[in-house]
């Protein structure tokens, strides 16, 4: 089977969930053509897909100080070259297509009436029993229709009684072994919050020690707080061993810590609905703790909680190979209600 694979790359969730089941439909003999949009990902992450990949600008969100920006997103995106991605005719034609909430692909998709698959948490949203912050009008159309699909496998920490999946946790996640002791420890991955805030607030608490993950070139010590450049292996590594993550409200790293039974504190993303609404699952569902804007207050009562239990999600990303292997013919609810009974 040929299939085109669209891999949105703001942030590093896309990425994350989309590799390891790329490479698994290739290992199985299909034709997987990869088309990244939106910022340039790191080198690491494209060597990692592999060929035949194509990197076009695509559509993202401008944010700064924590919030989304759309005076800024209008102006930076490039409407023209857009539409050009879309209109530009892959040949042959894919059997199917799967977008990772990439927009050209799945818009492609859309004016050719191909089959197209929707992988990720943010398809969730297609069903109204999902949780979903109010936002306005426009962030709400904005989620809606920035990458639609015609079969929505979305994901979520709890089915809410649709026909939903559990979250894809990562095999480099599943193989981790936790190891107990560094109770001192937590890591921070605020990607949109000043340095020159977050690490005089972290500075307050001597008694534990931040591991911030950073746009640095170079890290740099500053008392108990470490400031160290995005580097996967020696986040995992961080990850095997903190009490805590503090980080925005994205949902794969906010999954793969309940799957380990980290406890979490996130500051969702002003104006960006998707972590405005994990915000209101994670407080309903009483899986993490919640800031609208941190504060020492905020931090300091975290810290106190114990660890939650490990979720301990299912295999979802080979289930998802499978299911995708065979077609993507069975109905996702069947899909989805397998699943979730398998999750201990």
């Amino acid at each position: 089977m040929r299939i085109l694979y669209g891999v949105q790359t703001t942030g590093h969730g896309h990425l994350v969930r989309s590799t390891p089941i790329i490479r698994a439909l290739r290992d199985r003999g299909h034709q997987v053509d990869v088309l990244l949009s939106g910022p340039a990902p790191d080198p690491a992450w494209a060597a990692r897909i592999g060929e035949p990949l194509t990197a076009r600008p695509g559509l993202t969100f401008a944010a700064d100080g924590g919030r989304i920006h759309y005076l800024s997103t209008a102006r930076q995106a490039r409407p023209l070259a857009f539409l050009r991605d879309v209109l530009r005719e892959p040949s042959p034609l894919p059997d199917l297509v799967v977008t990772d909430y990439e927009p050209i692909t799945a818009w492609l998709a859309r004016r050719r009436g191909l089959r197209s698959v929707g992988i990720g948490h943010l398809y969730a949203f297609a069903w109204p029993e999902v949780p979903r912050a109010r936002g306005n009008l426009i962030t709400r159309r904005v989620m809606d229709w920035f990458a639609p699909a015609s079969i929505p496998a979305g994901a979520h920490w709890d089915s809410f009684g649709a026909p939903v999946l559990p979250p894809t946790v990562d095999p480099e996640i599943r193989a981790l072994a936790r190891e107990p002791g560094e109770q001192d420890l937590i890591v921070v991955y605020l990607g949109f919050e000043p340095l020159g805030r977050l690490v005089p607030l972290l500075r307050q608490f001597p008694d534990h020690r931040f591991h911030v993950y950073a746009k640095v070139a170079t890290g740099r010590e500053d008392g108990n707080v470490s400031v160290r450049p995005i580097s996967r292996p020696r986040f995992l590594a961080d990850l095997a061993r903190c009490a805590g993550v503090i980080a925005n409200a994205g949902f794969t790293l906010t999954s793969e810590c309940l799957h380990l039974g980290i406890r979490v504190l996130v500051q969702p993303i002003d104006g960006q609905l998707e972590q405005e609404s994990n915000a209101v699952a994670l407080e309903r569902l009483n899986l993490g703790t919640v800031t609208r804007r941190l504060q020492r207050t905020d931090v300091q009562r975290w810290l106190a909680l114990p660890a939650p239990p490990p979720q301990r999600y299912p295999d979802v990303t080979t289930a998802l190979v499978n299911w995708l292997d065979a077609g993507a013919v069975e109905d996702v609810g069947l899909l989805g209600r397998r699943l979730w009974a398998a999750t201990r």
